[in-house]
């Protein structure tokens, strides 16, 4: 019968000769942006106007025309419009005026049709008529909503995919930065079709093995409390020393000790992770920073090499089997030694200022 640990372990090794399945973030992912449909019908409006610094002219504004029915025909004049008012106080995402028609845009991207399709498609003909300009109302949306009201739904999954038959002609032409925004848009909304999803090895192992990998994720989250559990017992066997402002715990696993040496901020981190303890010292803004480094250069701290990590010098490192009563006896060593260094420099400055 296998132990607790060679069945944590099979697990583990099953998991990692899974294949690398990691996809390339576009700039859209990071941001995050695209989950805001305004932000999308943003970057819509600006890609659906032919004149605008992109290159790519006609290219979003045609293929969407193409697939809703609506003229196709190069515009000179073409004004784009976001949030445009209705007759009932709707706000329609996108409205594009031309010579001879108007498109009224909605951009739907994760909330469901609920709006007073009504109400816009009264007013789009509304706004047609003084100039006797031809009417197209579209539906732009992820998931099939179907068409209502006089609107033709247009999926983005369609829209793309006539777009990039299309691209091709306007590479010479258009701006390289703006194509690459354009596919990087266009790959953030793909992904965000559910409907889609497609279920991979990676994701097939979690499907298959989800009662032993929660059974894993329990057992480590025991040993991270395990491990807290010693930062707390630790800051019960250190008492707080008198010229210490603030003893505390940050995040349950980092003992915290706050010093405020001639107005700098100077603190004591020690950390505790599964690869051991960790005890840092480090100032916590630019002239702390500067007044700490002046203070490693005096006698009771400059034979103590110390090195420098990101911002913050290591005192020491520990192993987790390390005794309590060690950790706190060096801590408190390093307080002591602290405070002396701060002493040696105001005597050197009392000196200093009496020559």
């Amino acid at each position: 019968m296998k132990s607790v640990y060679d069945e944590y372990m099979e697990l583990l090794h099953d998991f990692e000769s899974l294949p690398d399945t990691i996809k390339s973030e576009s700039i859209f992912d990071v941001a995050g942006y695209p989950h805001y449909e305004n932000v999308s019908s943003n970057i819509l409006a600006f890609y659906l106007n032919p004149n605008n610094e992109h290159g790519l002219g006609n290219l979003l504004f045609s293929s969407l025309m193409n697939l809703a029915g609506g003229s196709e025909l190069h515009q000179d004049n073409v004004q784009v419009s976001r949030e445009v008012s209705t007759n009932k106080g709707g706000r329609l995402d996108i409205v594009i005026e031309t010579d001879n028609q108007i498109i009224g845009i909605e951009n739907k991207i994760y909330h469901h049709l609920n709006n007073d399709l009504d109400d816009y498609s009264q007013s789009i003909d509304e706004w047609a008529k003084p100039n006797n300009l031809d009417a197209t109302k579209i539906i732009l949306s992820i998931r099939n909503e179907g068409n209502s009201c006089g609107f033709i739904n247009v999926t983005y999954e369609d829209y793309w995919q006539k777009i990039k038959e299309n691209l091709g002609s306007y590479v010479t032409t258009s701006s390289q930065k703006w194509v690459l925004y354009l596919i990087d848009f266009m790959s953030t909304i793909e992904k965000l079709n559910g409907s889609n999803m497609e279920i991979d090895k990676n994701d097939q192992f979690f499907i298959e093995n989800e009662e032993r990998v929660n059974s894993l994720i329990n057992a480590r989250n025991k040993f991270i409390s395990k491990l807290n559990g010693k930062v707390r017992e630790l800051s019960d066997l250190v008492q707080k020393p008198n010229d210490c402002n603030r003893q505390w715990i940050y995040s349950k696993s980092c003992l915290v000790h706050d010093y405020n040496l001639s107005g700098n901020s100077i603190a004591f981190d020690l950390y505790i992770s599964p690869q051991g303890w960790e005890f840092q010292l480090f100032g916590r803004n630019a002239n702390s920073r500067e007044y700490l480094k002046q203070l490693l250069s005096m006698p009771a701290l400059s034979e103590h090499t110390v090195p420098l990590k990101d911002s913050r010098y290591i005192l020491k490192e520990y192993d987790l089997s390390t005794e309590l009563t060690t950790i706190k006896e060096d801590m408190l060593e390093w307080f002591g030694l602290l405070i002396k260094a701060e002493h040696e420099k105001n005597a050197n400055k009392a000196i200093n200022s009496d020559n």
